[in-house]
């Protein structure tokens, strides 16, 4: 590890960042930022904050948006600021704009987007997923301007839309119309997945399948059910048939957490609006994470068996929509020069053993590493993302933020 002054002073200048982490989450968290798939409004007002505040700093930023006429003005922001470095070679870290909705609001001790700060954490829509990633490379970012050290990389910030539902208008955006952006010499960080302890690298993804289930019956009234074919009944009964996948495709790789496939019923629509009609139409949603060693087309074969045999059982017609299928990019090596500059600055700044590994779960890094662009995902997670009382450790964003800023100082 390369040793340099340079890191005890940019380490007290974050640490000296506490209140205006906060402040910045504060405003983050108040700018809706829920994409259009799911009824949102999109990232608009976010960027153009986001924007100023970058500016401000000395960063140079540029937009490169994606159409998308669903929202105000027919854009979604795509965000890069660049802070050059000694060398043209750029270290990324990549943060996305949008977050997901608030789900169920009575779940909910305060409001989801205003910021409530209770001690050294704070609660809100998005805190976590992703704004402690937009934070941490802000602040890691000013604390250089402020010390007047130039970072050894240019310093490239990208702030992207549309991750939470596909990242087709964010990150496969700019990889398709502006993939001059990025080189296989860049290291590329995304901080939107780890553990608690920040000793988890992700390198690999499982590969991600998301299926609509549409199950079509015959509506009838309730006290006649011989009249109709009860989509509900047959619904579940194919979601408990689906709980074969797991014993069809079985493997397990101790390399990801958890190590084995999962695929889950999530996602259910309204059928009708009253107790006494039996419904005749039934829409839900499967979740699959799927293990490398398995192509997403046997899943979908399988799931097309299973639900033939529910048409057969209960008279039912069943149509299947893939909403999302990512088959699992080659990972990231494990010596890559990205790992291996995360694992220098964990253990400087946490005294920890960091080490690479799998997960579950699905980022943007897959679309880096179809690229051929070694990516690694990192971050202290306090695993809140998605849920009702989303929060993060301030402690956390300011830890994050120094373990930024020593990738930076040391990334030859």
């Amino acid at each position: 590890m390369k040793s340099d002054t340079n890191f005890p002073r940019i380490k007290q200048l974050i640490a000296g960042y506490r209140d205006d982490m906060i402040s910045l989450q504060r405003e983050l968290v108040r700018r809706v930022a829920v994409g259009p798939d799911n009824d949102g409004p999109g990232e608009t007002e976010k960027a153009h904050f986001l924007t100023a505040e970058l500016q401000k700093l000395g960063l140079t930023v540029t937009d490169y948006p994606a159409p998308d006429d669903r929202v105000s003005g027919g854009q979604r922001p795509n965000l890069v600021a660049l802070l050059p470095g000694q060398s043209s070679k750029k270290v990324w870290v990549l943060s996305h704009l949008d977050v997901v909705p608030v789900g169920d609001l009575n779940l909910w001790h305060t409001d989801p987007f205003t910021l409530h700060v209770a001690g050294e954490l704070l609660y809100g829509r998005g805190v976590e997923d992703d704004h402690h990633g937009i934070v941490t490379s802000f602040f890691a970012a000013r604390a250089f301007l402020e010390a007047g050290i130039t970072p050894a990389r240019t310093i490239g910030l990208a702030l992207v839309s549309d991750e939470e539902t596909g990242s087709q208008k964010g990150l496969a955006h700019l990889l398709d119309k502006h993939p001059e952006l990025f080189s296989t010499d860049d290291l590329i960080i995304v901080p939107d997945a780890g553990n608690q302890e920040g000793t988890l690298i992700e390198i690999a993804e499982k590969s991600i399948l998301w299926l609509r289930l549409e199950v079509k019956g015959r509506q009838c009234h309730a006290s006649k059910p011989e009249l109709g074919i009860n989509t509900l009944r047959a619904s579940a009964h194919f979601i408990v048939a689906l709980e074969a996948l797991e014993q069809e495709f079985n493997a397990v790789e101790p390399f990801f957490d958890p190590p084995h496939s999962t695929f889950e019923a999530t996602k259910k629509e309204a059928n009708v609006q009253n107790i006494n009609t039996i419904p005749g139409l039934d829409v839900f949603y499967l979740d699959c994470r799927v293990l490398p060693v398995y192509h997403l087309t046997r899943i979908i074969a399988q799931v097309k068996e299973i639900a033939h045999d529910i048409e057969r059982r209960f008279g039912v017609a069943i149509a299947i929509d893939v909403v999302q299928q990512v088959q699992s990019p080659p990972a990231t090596p494990p010596d890559a020069p990205v790992v291996q500059v995360l694992t220098q600055a964990v253990q400087a700044v946490y005294q920890r053993q960091a080490k690479p590994q799998g997960i579950g779960g699905n980022t943007v890094a897959a679309f880096f590493r179809r690229m051929g662009l070694p990516a690694a995902v990192w971050m202290t997670d306090a695993f809140t993302a998605h849920q009702p009382n989303e929060c993060v450790n301030v402690n956390h964003l300011i830890g994050d933020c120094q373990v930024f800023a020593h990738v930076f100082l040391n990334a030859d």
